[in-house]
């Protein structure tokens, strides 16, 4: 089974770990094997005569240090399989975070928020679980019966071949059970991982859920996906335990079929009370294990299919990577070239078609158009969230394609419309964008960005908890942080897309100024709504329907009847309405 080789690979560093469980497992086992035989022995002295105060102290001490070995091997078992387990869980919950992080944005934009959690979270736990429990008991659950089978046929053969007669129909009927178990649990990871995310995307959008009163509607939402996950699980355990109820009852018939034929055989002098007493604890020991497995073939079933649901996440490979051999360069001027790009995040839905401009080093480059015409876009091209299908964006004559990803990210700094803000505090946020800065230097960027005065006038000052994605913020507090965090970080191109959008007068004042001085010797790109924001550009490229109309500067736009003019005659009109 496929899934069997990927746990070989998670587990195989830690299979000593898993072999000294497995061998504390064995001790544990043989410890249970030796008590029954020691009461044999008390059985016989007491039906027969002939014990000694002195042998029965010496069997009741053998007893003790037997138990107390018993306890130390059972500790021993759970202590190192646990280990193990933490040690895997970590590792793959690790290994998929970073996976995740690798993946492209076009990725994110089709799957949900609560399924990858679900698979880096809960699908992961079920494969630790797995590992603690499902291997080490498997193996023994494996090795107990057979010790078992060799002490029933030494105590008596033919009363060993009649007991053990319903193991081998009892175990092909168990085995039916497993593929279709296994994928009804996948079914069920499936189903938990859908309201996981329904409840992510309520609890996200709580604010918009009270806004519109629509309450109900996001409750029957979270109560149907919960009524689907509760449905699945109720047909896959009611499949599940099908295994045990057959074992039991095969355990059941062995052990009456062992007092049936063991009192026979008792009655004509081959079997004696004490014998059968051993036969019976026995055989109990050997269906006990068969129990086990019938209960860690549940847990394998569940694990298999969050294997399989992780491993398909694992699998998922990004387009967006370093080529082979890539080389940061030693010296760039940071000039930004877009040349002949056409690009749509569906091949076959175009977006972009045929962007020719350039940004000079040190220079501020305004895109301006309709919305839904592609300026966005564009700039997500730039750090390379996605690639052009035609086409090619340069810095200076270096294809981004040929440049280390994290040497162009690094230089790429980024004021994004909706500003993102970590569950911390302001310092936190804002250090970011240099880890290591000092305090003044962090001090200066709030102050460049005009931050500094309402940052001192929160409870806290810098280190002011700024709640799940700044909620404690307003908006243009925020659009500040993010310019302060921007500036932090120095880089040598700047996009801003939409940094001064949804404010009011005074703080777009505010942010315009900080921006002003993010820009100084930069090479920058701004998108831009508010058309006032941008009459300093050195150069205003018109966007309409993913095309170039227009360029120039904004004196030069105004001058020609055309889209631009038309835009800011509108915004114009507005701002005195």
């Amino acid at each position: 089974m496929q899934f069997l080789k990927q746990f070989r690979a998670i587990v195989r560093p830690h299979r000593s770990l898993i072999l000294l469980s497995t061998l504390c497992g064995l001790l544990f086992a043989a410890a249970n094997l030796l008590p029954p035989l020691i009461i044999r022995r008390l059985i016989q002295w007491l039906t027969e005569g002939g014990g000694s105060d002195a042998g029965l102290l010496e069997l009741t001490g053998l007893l003790l240090v037997i138990y107390l070995a018993r306890g130390l091997a059972r500790y021993g078992y759970g202590r190192y399989s646990h280990i193990a387990s933490y040690r895997v869980m970590h590792e793959l919950m690790t290994r998929t975070y970073n996976h995740i992080q690798s993946l492209p944005h076009r990725f994110f934009n089709r799957e949900r928020t609560g399924n990858l959690i679900s698979r880096a979270i809960n699908d992961v736990e079920a494969v630790e679980d797995f590992v603690a429990h499902g291997i080490p008991e498997t193996m023994l659950a494996l090795v107990i019966p057979a010790a078992m089978m060799v002490v029933l046929f030494v105590l008596d053969a033919d009363l060993a071949l009649i007991t053990l007669a319903p193991i081998i129909p009892t175990a092909f009927l168990v085995f039916r059970y497993v593929s279709k178990v296994r994928q009804m649990w996948r079914g069920v990871r499936s189903a938990l991982a859908e309201l996981v995310a329904q409840v992510q995307d309520n609890i996200a959008g709580i604010a918009v859920i009270k806004s519109f009163v629509q309450e109900r509607a996001a409750a029957r939402a979270v109560e149907g996906h919960s009524r689907r996950l509760r449905d699945r699980m109720i047909e896959s355990n009611s499949v599940s335990l099908i295994p045990a109820g057959l074992i039991e009852g095969a355990g059941g018939l062995g052990i009456v079929l062992a007092i049936w034929g063991g009192g026979a055989f008792a009655l004509e002098g081959r079997f004696s009370v004490a014998d059968l007493f051993v036969f019976v604890v026995y055989l109990g020991h050997i269906y006990q294990p068969f129990l086990q497995l019938a209960s860690i073939n549940d847990v394998l079933n569940k694990a298999a299919a969050s294997t399989e649901r992780v491993f398909e996440l694992l699998n998922t490979e990004s387009d967006i990577i370093d080529a082979p051999g890539v080389v940061a360069p030693t010296a760039i001027e940071w000039t930004v070239r877009c040349e002949d790009l056409h690009f749509g995040y569906d091949p076959d839905l175009p977006i972009l078609h045929q962007i020719d401009f350039e940004i000079a080093s040190g220079q501020v480059v305004a895109l301006v158009g309709p919305t839904g015409s592609g300026k966005t876009t564009i700039a997500n091209l730039l750090p390379r969230y996605y690639d052009p299908q035609q086409g090619t964006v340069r810095i200076d004559n270096h294809d981004l394609r040929a440049l280390p990803l994290d040497f162009l990210r690094r230089h790429i700094a980024t004021v994004p419309q909706d500003v993102f803000l970590f569950h911390g505090s302001v310092r936190d946020n804002l250090l970011f964008g240099r880890p290591y800065a000092s305090e003044d230097q962090l001090v200066a960027a709030a102050r460049a960005a005009n931050a500094e005065e309402f940052i001192c006038d929160l409870p806290d000052g810098y280190d002011t908890l700024v709640g799940e994605r700044g909620v404690r913020l307003s908006g243009g507090q925020k659009q500040r942080l993010a310019i302060a965090r921007a500036l932090l970080k120095d880089a040598p191109i700047l996009v801003l897309d939409e940094a001064t959008s949804s404010v009011d007068t005074r703080t777009e004042v505010l942010i315009q100024e900080a921006i002003d001085r993010l820009v100084q010797e930069r090479t920058t790109l701004v998108i831009a709504h508010r058309l006032s924001t941008v009459r300093r550009a050195d150069l205003i490229v018109v966007l309409e329907r993913g095309s170039i109309v227009d360029s120039g500067s904004h004196d030069e736009l105004m001058q020609r009847p055309g889209l631009y003019a038309r835009l800011v005659e509108a915004q114009e009109l507005t701002d005195v309405a």
